[in-house]
């Protein structure tokens, strides 16, 4: 998949075709829909299939005490948009004057850019100062730029609409399996490995550490994972939370993974969250907390066991 980076119009070669345009975080099963639709309209006009996102967040810049968490960093939205088959993807800077602009100057800009000849919106689509901007204006103005429009309908599932705010309560209230269906694939952490503060190399369990920073993230405490590499997957335990045992005052993703002792700094890992084994708590001593996280490992492999018995024969996910 190409990645456009600028509002510089593309090269001949990537115009005139069909595009979509949202935040797609997450890139749920709703996401899924409107892609593949959009791809379709695309092979109708024999065109390229686009997708129009945006980096941060636009209410990260207009309120960023409300911003949702993410459902996944940028690296991933773009990896998981790319398996969906697309051709490109135009990747936006917002900025404060970006949400100025009026519904009419964004699609102008916007076509100036693709050239797209066909525009597929999602059923909620606003755009433009205010998001002002909707399918009556998207229509008139594709009578005048020369661009077709279509709307997609709303994905529901499990008796409600699929979106990433769903999806985020779901993730808060450890519903892995909820979060699973909604996703299409199980829920994950992903990131590059970084240098912690070796605790977990003291207590007797090594751990991986990821930075979670403005991610959804499951309630703190204990959990029964998958950690996978390009290269191989383990079972482990993560613990998620403060490290109250320490005084800590930084939420961690910490990953032990069981039978090795990979070298993980600075490689891309992927942590899949299976079951929740129990709540944080502080611990009177280094002693006892290392007691406790022997049982916690016990516990997960009791997790892992089954988890794998009952997904014995099916695709095994990272």
């Amino acid at each position: 998949m190409k990645i456009f980076r600028s509002w510089q119009p593309v090269p001949p070669s990537w115009r005139g075709g069909a595009i979509t345009v949202g935040n797609f975080d997450g890139v749920h099963l709703g996401h899924e829909q409107i892609i593949a639709e959009t791809r379709g309209h695309a092979l109708e006009i024999q065109g390229p299939a686009i997708a129009v996102t945006f980096e941060p967040h636009p209410r990260a810049v207009l309120f960023p005490d409300e911003a949702p968490r993410r459902l996944c960093h940028l690296h991933e939205r773009l990896e998981l948009l790319a398996r969906c088959g697309l051709d490109a993807t135009l990747l936006l800077h917002f900025t404060r004057q970006l949400a100025v602009w009026t519904a009419e100057t964004f699609i102008r800009q916007l076509h100036a850019t693709l050239g797209f000849r066909h525009i597929h919106a999602g059923y909620d689509f606003a755009f433009g100062r205010d998001r002002s901007g909707d399918a009556r204006l998207l229509r008139r103005m594709g009578d005048d730029l020369g661009f077709t429009v279509s709307i997609a309908q709303a994905f529901e599932l499990e008796g409600a609409i699929v979106s990433s705010s769903r999806i985020r309560s779901a993730i808060e209230a450890a519903d892995f399996r909820l979060v699973e269906k909604l996703l299409g694939r199980p829920y994950s952490i992903s990131g590059h490995v970084g240098h912690g503060d070796k605790r977990g190399q003291q207590l007797g369990f090594p751990t991986a550490n990821l930075n979670i920073k403005d991610l959804a993230h499951p309630p703190v405490g204990i959990y029964a994972v998958k950690a996978s590499t390009k290269e191989w997957t383990w079972n482990g335990a993560a613990y998620l939370g403060f490290r109250p045992t320490f005084g800590g005052r930084t939420l961690v993703l910490e990953t032990h993974v069981f039978d090795d002792h990979p070298d993980l700094y600075r490689k891309r890992l992927t942590v899949t969250f299976i079951e929740r084994v129990r709540e944080d708590r502080a611990y009177s001593s280094a002693e006892a907390l290392s007691r406790q996280i022997q049982e916690d490992c016990r516990i997960a492999r009791l997790i892992l066991d089954r988890w794998d018995a009952e997904h014995a024969g099916s695709r095994q996910h990272p």
